[in-house]
């Protein structure tokens, strides 16, 4: 998902350890994962769930260009 010189130098333990994370599931064919959304986080009636596909986290991680989804995906 990053690369490696990037995770060692300049990334928390928290990327490095969904970088393992994805590592793994994408070898068992994973290519998507449901976040929850709970209300309080946006004021909604109930909690709400959102798909987050792998390649839009890969494009927030190395901070390339965003688009309003990948947005609302980092604001979480």
């Amino acid at each position: 998902m990053l690369p490696l010189g990037q995770l060692v130098q300049e990334e928390p333990w928290a990327v490095w350890r969904f970088h393992l994370w994805y590592i793994q599931s994408a070898k068992l064919g994973m290519k998507e994962f449901i976040v929850k959304v709970p209300k309080e986080y946006f004021h909604l009636d109930e909690d709400t769930y959102c798909h987050v596909v792998f390649h839009d986290m890969c494009r927030l991680l190395r901070r390339k260009d965003l688009d309003v989804a990948q947005v609302t995906l980092f604001a979480l």
